[in-house]
């Protein structure tokens, strides 16, 4: 049986996403600039510096792969594994969580979890847990859609570095859109080039206080445009298919294989359980609420 799981409120499916991270290069000398996609910024608020001249070198960087275990592993210890249990989160109050940070209290909860199968009601009160292609289907949809969102809020956001792209995924990914579009200082200075601004503004806020170490990582890549500081990589990479087609393997044998093609009904990726053949799909789509016109998750499994 297939489950498709929106939102009531849904508009229209977007068509793939893909983003374009920059290169990650082997070595080189770790640039604090301004770099690809924005020069030097007006300055901000209270004394708040302008960014450097560009340096155009903004090395290192990181892969695909890489962005989506960064965000993982500040969601979750077990990184891409995420908890199949039920857990609380770092919010105040904290929220009832489970896999790779996936809100158990979000309005779309009950729906995704029944289009991959599981049961809201008791997953929610522990009695069940969640499966690795469960798991990787809830990240893969929700990072999917951060990028989406993030691409609607910053106009410059595929001319940033990837330093700086995982950054604003990670932030739509924890927050959501309605959250994050109270970060105005912060999306301003992003979209006006000035980095170091916008990494201030993201350490003054109460989220910074909640989150601790995952805000100072995002203000160092944020402000430096790159990964300077090794224990800022992710520790548990996915391995990479060969022959350029994309897509990778994940904890527990799942094979995630972009799917998408130029229908706005195309799904963007493909998750495979090897042992089962069991598969699940998961597309963007646009939805309007309160907070205005976002991007959402929807999965399907057969």
């Amino acid at each position: 049986m297939v489950v498709l799981a929106t939102v009531s409120f849904l508009l229209s499916l977007l068509t793939a996403i893909a983003i374009n991270p920059a290169p990650a290069f082997a070595g080189g000398t770790c640039s604090t600039g301004s770099g690809p996609g924005g020069g030097g910024g007006g300055g901000g608020p209270g004394g708040i510096p302008e960014d450097p001249d560009a340096d155009p070198s903004q090395e290192p960087q990181l892969t695909e792969e890489e962005m989506q275990a960064y965000v993982a592993e500040n969601e979750s210890p077990y990184g891409l594994s995420g908890n199949p249990h039920v857990y609380p989160d770092s919010a105040d109050p904290p929220h009832p969580s489970v896999g790779v940070g996936f809100n158990l209290d979000r309005l779309d909860a009950p729906a995704l979890l029944a289009a991959v199968g599981a049961n809201y009601a008791a997953v929610r009160a522990g009695t069940q847990d969640l499966t690795p292609l469960q798991i990787s289907t809830l990240f893969q949809a929700d990072y999917r859609t951060a990028v989406a969102n993030a691409r609607r809020v910053f106009h410059n956001f595929d001319r940033l570095t990837s330093a700086r792209q995982v950054v604003l995924i990670d932030m739509l990914y924890n927050l959501g859109p309605g959250k994050f579009a109270e970060f105005k200082a912060t999306i301003n200075a992003v979209n006006t080039g000035n980095f170091l601004a916008a990494s201030v503004h993201m350490q003054n806020s109460k989220w910074a206080k909640q989150v601790g170490n995952r805000a100072k990582k995002n203000g160092r890549l944020m402000s430096q445009g790159a990964v300077c500081d090794p224990r800022d990589r992710p520790r548990h990479v996915p391995v990479p298919h060969g022959g350029g087609g994309g897509g990778a393997t994940y904890p527990g044998g799942i094979e995630v294989t972009p799917v998408g093609g130029n229908s706005p009904s195309d799904f963007e990726m493909m998750l495979k359980n090897i042992a089962s053949e069991v598969r699940c799909y998961t597309m963007t789509v646009t939805v309007t609420g309160p907070d205005g016109t976002y991007s959402a998750s929807a999965i399907r499994c057969d």
